[in-house]
């Protein structure tokens, strides 16, 4: 199957091969490895990616390599990448859209030993 990469996605690869290559030729190459195979696995195994309520749009597929979430969808015979990213850019929490983030009352403070 073609595999496919949206500007999106072509863009954060260019912009993070950018980012290691400025700091190390070892992990762009790696970087650049990662990217291959990915594109390898869903062009070979279309199917391959889980579908799970973590991935962003229902219906979409994601493969995770090395470390780099890959997500993608299969349209008209194509497995296009929508979105790719490391996983250290991804939240780890959900972020409630009413919390309460500002900084906590001193007063209230209630720890042993502290007045």
């Amino acid at each position: 199957m073609k595999v496919r990469l949206s500007s999106e996605a072509r863009a954060y690869v260019a912009q993070e091969a950018r980012y290691l290559r400025d700091r190390s030729a070892s992990a762009a190459l790696k970087f650049k490895e990662i990217v291959d195979r990915a594109i390898l696995l869903i062009g070979q195994h279309p199917a391959a990616g889980f579908q799970q309520s973590g991935v962003p749009i229902k219906g979409s597929h994601r493969v995770v390599i090395g470390g780099y979430l890959f997500d993608y969808d299969i349209i008209n015979d194509v497995a296009w990448i929508q979105n790719v990213r490391h996983s250290r850019n991804s939240p780890t929490i959900p972020i409630e859209p009413d919390a309460d983030y500002e900084e906590p009352d001193p007063a209230a403070d209630r720890t042993p030993g502290k007045r």
